[in-house]
């Protein structure tokens, strides 16, 4: 099957191009705010474990014991990646991108759309890493060792990341739409 010549650009990666998110200002505010909640919403989780394990209790059937895990630096790595791939991404100026995809002959292919791939790939690839990281540190920590009465801190950390994910993506598509204080000039 070959696409017709008229449809055809060979600076596209895909066949088919990517859908259009038209955003009102309304629709702009409430996807930014809850971006926001989401993203406080996830740090929560975290925050939440780190304070159920510095104050975790040894088992009442053995209180000599010590408690056999704890959340240390090893359970914020992901996090931090996450964080930084968020901010990334957030930060990005999204106009070189739109000029990049819209097969805009003014916006092409230079420079600044080259620049504004990349960063957008470390970007994902950040937080990408963040979750990855954090569902290795609850197979490898808290799975493997059978530590089920633990098993939140690493389930915590993940559900933070993943909410970090999500957050990016709503915020991206919140503010993906034409910004309500842009002008159209038209020769």
């Amino acid at each position: 099957m070959s696409i017709p010549r008229a449809t055809y650009d060979p600076r596209r990666v895909f066949r088919f191009s990517l859908p259009k998110f038209e955003v009102g200002p309304k629709t702009r505010s409430i996807g930014t705010y809850l971006s926001g909640g989401l993203f406080a919403l996830s740090y929560f989780l975290l925050f939440d474990a780190a304070t159920l394990s510095a104050h975790a209790k040894p088992p009442s059937d053995a209180p000599h014991d010590v408690v056999p895990v704890h959340m240390t630096f090893v359970d914020w790595i992901p996090a931090i990646c996450s964080t930084l791939g968020f901010l990334v991404v957030s930060l990005l100026d999204k106009s070189h991108l739109a000029s990049a995809f819209s097969g805009d002959t003014w916006g092409g292919d230079g420079p600044a759309a080259w620049r504004a791939r990349v960063v957008l790939f470390i970007g994902v690839a950040l937080m990408a890493g963040g979750l990855a990281g954090s569902l290795t540190v609850l197979i490898l920590k808290y799975i493997i060792p059978d530590y089920t009465g633990y098993i939140y801190y690493g389930g915590a950390n993940v559900g933070m990341n993943g909410g970090i994910m999500i957050s990016a993506m709503v915020l991206w598509v919140s503010q993906s739409g034409s910004d309500e204080y842009e002008y159209q000039l038209t020769v």
